[in-house]
């Protein structure tokens, strides 16, 4: 299951990392071939840095917005306007909507605009009539932070700003050190919380979602009984792992849902009224620079009296 499906059913990064979305366009001017691997194994190859972007997913659109390419996205999928959290969000104005990726992306709109990179997703169908356009297709599907931290440089490398990327992964680094420095230090203590997403899917191992919650200061239950990043669990086992908390996506899902679910009623998240809904899931749900913002939700739901300076 992708993450960036779910949506069926990260002070953000952007104003913080020069290079981006506040930071003067620089462009390209060098005319080297580049040629990357993506996150699918595929072989992307530009005669020149891309400087007419497509961008399909929030993810995708944050990161291209947060390494200063404003200027260079000549289109984005309708989830991109609708997903795409702040200040993201405000940036996108004026960008072309060539309409939705899910169930199948119109290739004919993206061909109209000419562009000379299309970033996206895993599982978005349509995409592999670009070729016979000679439109390159670059697919990045992070399962984990660090994965996160590559597709940014990967960005960085066909668009000639690896000196933003770099400096935007090392701030995403220094903020997610320093964040997870206070909990180890304040918090009193672990909880173990259960996330949904939607229908009993949740985050498991080697997902980011995970990493977020174990750096937040607590224990994921899924891990238990699960080796997958995303498995749809069952309702009896989450009342067998019995957690202290449990967060929903109300994208996926509701509180009060959550609490009606069979056998739900005696776990302990529900008996001490301990299940919440994420405010902004666009920062969790989304493997982008927003993971910031999203860490900083979680450790306010594990640990409420915890202020992080």
């Amino acid at each position: 299951m992708q993450i960036r499906n779910v949506k069926w059913l990260w002070l953000p990064v952007a104003a913080m990392v020069s290079g981006g979305i506040l930071g003067a366009k620089v462009h390209p001017s060098a005319s080297r071939r580049i040629s990357v691997v993506d996150d699918i194994g595929g072989r992307v190859t530009l005669p020149r840095p891309a400087t007419r972007i497509v961008v399909i997913e929030p993810s995708n659109a944050e990161i291209a917005l947060d390494l200063g390419l404003q200027h260079d996205i000549v289109g984005a999928d309708a989830s991109v306007f609708q997903y795409t959290p702040r200040p993201w969000r405000k940036a996108l104005r004026g960008l072309h909507d060539i309409g939705p990726a899910y169930p199948a992306v119109s290739a004919e709109a993206i061909v109209a605009r000419r562009p000379n990179l299309v970033i996206s997703g895993t599982g978005v169908d349509g995409l592999s009539s670009l070729k016979k356009f000679h439109i390159p297709v670059l697919y990045l599907d992070p399962s984990n932070i660090r994965g996160v931290y590559h597709d940014i440089s990967l960005v960085g490398k066909v668009t000639a700003r690896r000196v933003a990327a770099a400096r935007l992964v090392a701030g995403l680094k220094r903020q997610m050190r320093a964040i997870r420095a206070q909990v180890a230090a304040k918090a009193k203590s672990r909880p173990t919380v259960f996330f949904d997403l939607g229908g009993l899917y949740s985050a498991g191992p080697n997902s980011f979602i995970n990493s977020l919650i174990q750096m937040a200061g607590a224990t994921n239950v899924v891990d238990r009984f699960s080796h997958q990043p995303y498995p749809k669990v069952t309702a009896e086992q989450v009342v067998r792992a019995n957690p202290s908390i449990i967060v929903v996506d109300p994208e996926g899902t509701s509180v009060a849902k959550e609490k009606a679910l069979a056998g739900f009623s005696a776990i302990n998240a529900v008996k001490y009224h301990r299940v919440y809904a994420l405010p902004n899931p666009s920062y969790v749900d989304q493997p982008s620079p927003g993971l910031v913002s999203g860490l900083k939700e979680f450790v306010h739901l594990f640990h409420p009296k915890l202020h992080l300076g």
